[in-house]
C-alpha cells in the first residue's frame, strides 16, 4: 500500500491514505491513530518520528477562485475540475503532537517538534519548537529541553 516503510516503523489503525504509493515513511517511525495522509503529490517522513493521533498531511491545492473551481479548460479545450499537489516532507528525528494539520508544500526540518494542534502552512526549520495556527516557530530546541533537567518526570529512568 505505501511507497516504502522503513525498519521497526508501526502504524496504529486506523489510518487513511488517499494514494500510499506516494507516501514515504523512515526507520523506526511511530504513528498513532486516525493519521490520515492525502498524498496526490510525494509525503516523505524520515526516521525516528513520533506522530501523535489525528495528524493530517495534505498534498493537494485547487484554486482560489470559485468559477476556476468549477472548470478549468485542458490544452484541448476540455473542460475539467482540476486540482495540483505540492510535496510535504518531515525530516528524521521529529515530533509531529496530537491533532496537527500540515498543509501543501511544507518541509519541516529535523529534530523539530511540532506542538499540539498547530497548522503548519509554512517551512520549519530544524531543531525548533512550532505551534500555533499558523503554526510559527517558538524557539530553538536546546540542552536545556533534556529531561536530565526534570528528574521528577525521569524518576528512575535514564537517558542512553
Amino acid at each position: 500500500m505505501l511507497g516504502e516503510i522503513g525498519e521497526g516503523s508501526f502504524l496504529q489503525g486506523p489510518i487513511t491514505f488517499h494514494y500510499g504509493k506516494h507516501t514515504k515513511i523512515g526507520k523506526h517511525t511511530f504513528i498513532n491513530f486516525n493519521f490520515t495522509v492525502q498524498d496526490d503529490a510525494s509525503v516523505i517522513i524520515g526516521d525516528h518520528c513520533d506522530i501523535g493521533p489525528n495528524v493530517t498531511i495534505v498534498t493537494p491545492l485547487h484554486p482560489m477562485l470559485a468559477n476556476e473551481r468549477r472548470s478549468l479548460c485542458d490544452k484541448d479545450g476540455n473542460k475539467k475540475r482540476l486540482c495540483y499537489a505540492e510535496p510535504v516532507k518531515i525530516g528524521s528525528g521529529c515530533w509531529i503532537c496530537a491533532n496537527v494539520i500540515i498543509c501543501p508544500g511544507v518541509v519541516i526540518g529535523n529534530n523539530t517538534v511540532v506542538g499540539a494542534g498547530s497548522v503548519v502552512t509554512r517551512d520549519i526549520p530544524a531543531n525548533s519548537f512550532a505551534a500555533g495556527a499558523p503554526c510559527k516557530v517558538i524557539r530553538a530546541l536546546t540542552q536545556a529541553d533534556s529531561l536530565k533537567r526534570k528528574p521528577e518526570i525521569l524518576a528512575d529512568n535514564q537517558i542512553l
